[in-house]
Formats: structure tokens, C-alpha cells, sequence
């Protein structure tokens, strides 16, 4: 797919079209078509406390993805990284099955991507007792049936958020960070995932680097986006690299924010526009906004895509909105999220429908 040079990028601008504002996600029968969608179109698994899921285009209809289920949101000996595959589009799912459970470490925060050469590869890190945590990966050469042993990407205590990232070079981008202590890092393997070498993000005034996703927009040109743990305003902060991500700017402050707190935002591609997923309002919203700035810092709010609300009401659930999204049709996304409700504790999914001119 053709990636997007600043020039390409302002040329296209020029014929970003206005579609209707207030786009939202595909109303259903029962549902009021003016307002927001309250419940989740798909169930994609039911759990003890199920968190923080990824998902991916596995080719065709093929979707995948990965997620952490236990009994609490803190460390947990028997916490585990489940797989899930759907065959449909994200309609019907395959019974989840653990792919790392190593005994008396908590396995979470997993992330999932489809290389070019057909291999699954699985960002994850343990978490012990002494709440340390090791960044890991581990590949899948027939689709998810078998798995790697993990390798271990640092000795560090770091962790994963997003899915790696396979670059034009043929080298492996995996965005990690640190916590607690904080700081962004991408970690780059020149080897097929074997070893890895870090590379770290600056920080800057009022901005300490957290959970953060990473695109390649043309070839050795890369763009994250991070969550800040460095002030509670909620903005969402840009980095950039030019050079494969060895060395990566100073961050500046993007126009979207979460209101309520923060949780990680997704980064993706729609065709050749860019797309923001994200919690508007932390457990209360989520959103989707698109980008015409080469930049990445000033986003369309005024076209904000409403995908949905935890309730009808606006109040808060316990505990969810990490949303990743992936492209389902020209007009067409699929979400996961994880919702904890006083009514059940799931991995949902939602289908969105997005303006004509994200393509």
C-alpha cells in the first residue's frame, strides 16, 4: 500500500471532502439513531477479568486476536495471553486458547500483528510478584495453531502495549515503555525478532513517555503516538523518526485528548488516511478521528466519529476502554475493547461505520 510523503499528503488534503459531521457507529434495531450505540455488537469472549485485547487483519476475512484474562486488573500468578481468531470479519469468533502462561508470572498487556511473510507475531511482557516486568514475543507459521518459544526483547523492566511493527527495511519495530519510572522506547530487530537493540524517545516539558503506537508512513519515516504520564490535561503527544526509528524526536502535544483521564490511543491506517481510535471520555466514550496534517498533530475534531458509549446514561463502567480498530471495508471498522460491568466482564467488539473520504 502506498504511504503517504508530506506532498502527497498536502495534495490530497485539497480534496479531503466534508461528509455529514457526527458520523457514528451502525445504528440497530432498538437502538435511538441519533445518539450513541450502548452495547457492544459482538461478544468476542466472556472472562474473569478480560483486558487490554488487540486485534489484526490476518489476510481475507481473517481477523485475529489476543488478550489477557484472570480474576483482577493487578498482578495475578495465573494471569494468561488467550488467542482468538474469527474466519468472518469479526461476526463469530473462535473459542479462545492461552499462547503464553508461564506458571506463577502474570502474562498481559499482548499485542498482536500478521507479517508480510504470513507469520503471527505477539508482543507481550510477564509481570511477577515483585511487579517486574520483561517485554517478550513470540511468532506462529500456521496461523496461530503452534507458537514460538518467547524471546526475550530486553532485560528490562518495560512493557509492551502496541503489536510490532514490520517495517519496509525488513527490520521489526516493537514500541515498548517503562513503568512504574515511565519513558517511551522502541526496540528494533534487524534479525527476524532473534535480538534487539533500543532506541529511547525523549522526554520533554510536561510530557514523561507511557504506552505508545507506531505507523510507517514512507519508507524510514515513522510516527508514534503516546499517552503522557507527565500531566493530567489528558493530551495525546506525537514523536516522529526519519531513520527506521534509531533516533526519534523530541514529542510535541497533539490536539486530541482524553477528558477524563487517559488511556492508550491506536494509531492505524484507513486506505492512505490516517485514524486516531481512542477514549474520548476514559470508560465513559470512545471516538475516532482522522488527520489531513503531515504532521500528525492537528486532527479533525470537528468530524470526531462518535463509535459508542459504555451506557445509555454517560455514566462510567468500572473498568475498559484500551480500543484498537482495524479497516473492515471501504467504509467499515472493526473495534475491541474490554468492559467490566457490574453485568458481565467481556472483550467486545463493535463495527463502525466512518466518512466516505477515510480511504
Amino acid at each position: 500500500m502506498e504511504r503517504l510523503t508530506r506532498r502527497r499528503f498536502l495534495k490530497r488534503s485539497l480534496g479531503f471532502a466534508g461528509a455529514a459531521l457526527g458520523l457514528r457507529s451502525i445504528a440497530r434495531s432498538g437502538e435511538d439513531p441519533k445518539g450513541p450505540k450502548v452495547r457492544p455488537d459482538v461478544i468476542v469472549y466472556r472472562g474473569e477479568y478480560p483486558g487490554w485485547p488487540w486485534v489484526a487483519r490476518a489476510g481475507g476475512e481473517k481477523l485475529v486476536c489476543v488478550f489477557r484474562d484472570d480474576g483482577v486488573h493487578d498482578f495475578s500468578p495465573t494471569g494468561k495471553v488467550l488467542f482468538t481468531a474469527s474466519a468472518d470479519g469479526g461476526k463469530t469468533w473462535s473459542p479462545a486458547r492461552p499462547i503464553a502462561d508461564e506458571p506463577d508470572v502474570d502474562d498481559r498487556n499482548a499485542a498482536i500483528a500478521r507479517f508480510p511473510d504470513g507469520r503471527l507475531a505477539v508482543a507481550y511482557n510477564t509481570y511477577d510478584r515483585d511487579r517486574t516486568s520483561r517485554p517478550k514475543i513470540v511468532f506462529s507459521r500456521d496461523d496461530g495453531a503452534t507458537w514460538s518459544e518467547p524471546t526475550a526483547i530486553a532485560d528490562l523492566d518495560a512493557r509492551t502495549r502496541a503489536a510490532p511493527v514490520p517495517l519496509s527495511s525488513g527490520e521489526i519495530l516493537l514500541p515498548i515503555y517503562r513503568a512504574p519510572g515511565n519513558g517511551a522506547i522502541a526496540a528494533l530487530s534487524a534479525d527476524g525478532g532473534k535480538t534487539w537493540a533500543l532506541a529511547p524517545v525523549p522526554d520533554a516539558p510536561g510530557f514523561l513517555g507511557d504506552e505508545w503506537t507506531v505507523v510507517e508512513v514512507e519508507r524510514g519515516r515513522l510516527v508514534g503516538i503516546l499517552r503522557n504520564n507527565g500531566a493530567a490535561d489528558g493530551f495525546f503527544w506525537k514523536t516522529e523518526s526519519a531513520n527506521g526509528g534509531r533516533v526519534w524526536e523530541k514529542p510535541v502535544k497533539t490536539n486530541v485528548r482524553d477528558a477524563r483521564s487517559t488511556s492508550p490511543a491506536h494509531l492505524d491506517w484507513h486506505g492512505k488516511t490516517p485514524v486516531l481510535t481512542y477514549a474520548d471520555r476514559r470508560m465513559v466514550s470512545v471516538s475516532m478521528v482522522a488527520t489531513r496534517d503531515p504532521e500528525f498533530r492537528e486532527w479533525d475534531l470537528e468530524r470526531r466519529v462518535l463509535c459508542y458509549q459504555y451506557a445509555a446514561d454517560g455514566s462510567a463502567i468500572p473498568d475498559g476502554s484500551y480500543p484498537v480498530s482495524v479497516a473492515g471495508g471501504d467504509r467499515l471498522r472493526f473495534i475491541v475493547d474490554y468492559e467490566i460491568r457490574p453485568e458481565g466482564r467481556w472483550i467486545a467488539g463493535y463495527f463502525v461505520e466512518v466518512p466516505e473520504d477515510w480511504r
